[in-house]
C-alpha cells in the first residue's frame, strides 16, 4: 500500500506539472501574438502550434524519454503502466522520435507543423481515451479533469491551431526556414 501511495503523489505531481506547462505554453504563445505588429488568426494558430509543439511536446517529452530510457523501471513506477519492459520501451523511443520531430518547429516552420501535430494530437487523443476507458480510469471529476488537462486539451489545442493557422489549405507549400 505505501509503495501505491507514494507511487500515486508522484503521479500527481508529475500531472500538476504538466498542467502548468501547459497553461504556461498557451499563454506565452497569446502573449507573443499581441505583441507582434502583425496581428491576424493565421499567424496566432501557428504561434499556439509551435509552442505547444516545442514547449509541451517537445523539450518535456524528451526528457521523459530520456528517463524512459535510462531508467525504464523508475519511469513505470511514475507512468499508470506498471514495469512491462518491452512496453516501456517502447514508449521511450517513440517519445524520443515523437518529441524530436516537435522540437524541428524550431527550425521548420509553415506547412511542416503538421507533420508533429497531427503525431501528436492523435497520440494524446488516444491517451486521454486509454485513460478514462482503461483499466484504473479514475473514479472522481477530478481525476477524469486532470486526465483532459494534461491530455485531451493538447490534442484539442493542437487541432486549433492546424485550424488557426490556414496550413491545411496551403496546397504546395513547402517546409523551410
Amino acid at each position: 500500500m505505501v509503495n501505491e501511495t507514494k507511487r500515486t503523489a508522484t503521479h500527481d505531481r508529475g500531472t500538476h506539472m504538466f498542467m502548468y506547462l501547459l497553461i504556461a505554453c498557451v499563454l506565452a504563445a497569446l502573449f507573443h501574438g499581441l505583441r507582434q505588429p502583425e496581428r491576424s488568426r493565421e499567424r496566432l494558430g501557428e504561434l499556439l502550434l509551435l509552442y505547444v509543439l516545442v514547449g509541451y511536446c517537445g523539450f518535456p517529452m524528451l526528457a521523459v524519454s530520456v528517463g524512459i530510457l535510462v531508467a525504464p523501471d523508475r519511469m513505470a513506477e511514475m507512468l499508470p503502466i506498471g514495469a512491462s519492459g518491452a512496453v516501456v520501451a517502447f514508449f521511450g523511443w517513440a517519445y524520443l522520435g515523437m518529441s524530436l520531430l516537435s522540437l524541428l518547429a524550431l527550425r521548420y516552420r509553415g506547412a511542416y507543423l503538421i507533420g508533429p501535430a497531427v503525431c501528436w494530437a492523435v497520440y494524446f487523443a488516444g491517451a486521454t481515451f486509454v485513460h478514462l476507458h482503461g483499466a484504473g480510469a479514475p473514479a472522481s471529476h477530478g481525476g477524469m479533469l486532470a486526465i483532459f488537462a494534461t491530455h485531451g486539451l493538447v490534442t484539442v489545442l493542437l487541432v486549433t491551431g492546424i485550424l488557426m493557422s490556414g496550413l491545411l489549405g496551403r496546397h504546395g507549400e513547402r517546409a523551410g526556414p
